[in-house]
């Protein structure tokens, strides 16, 4: 059965789209292999979000 969870349980979004910046709206390519979450926007050091 193929529901779009990833492992665990979770909800793997892929390795493409972009991360971006809630603070100040900078966005970048996802990096394959890092969330988002856990990258710092390099033009206001704020957390990333998935978009």
């Amino acid at each position: 059965m193929v529901d779009g969870r990833g492992r665990m349980g979770g909800y793997g979004l892929g390795p493409g789209g972009e991360c971006v910046c809630p603070k100040c709206g900078y966005r970048m390519t996802h990096p394959r292999g890092i969330p988002c979450y856990k990258q710092k926007c390099p033009k206001c050091g704020e957390l990333m979000k998935r978009a």
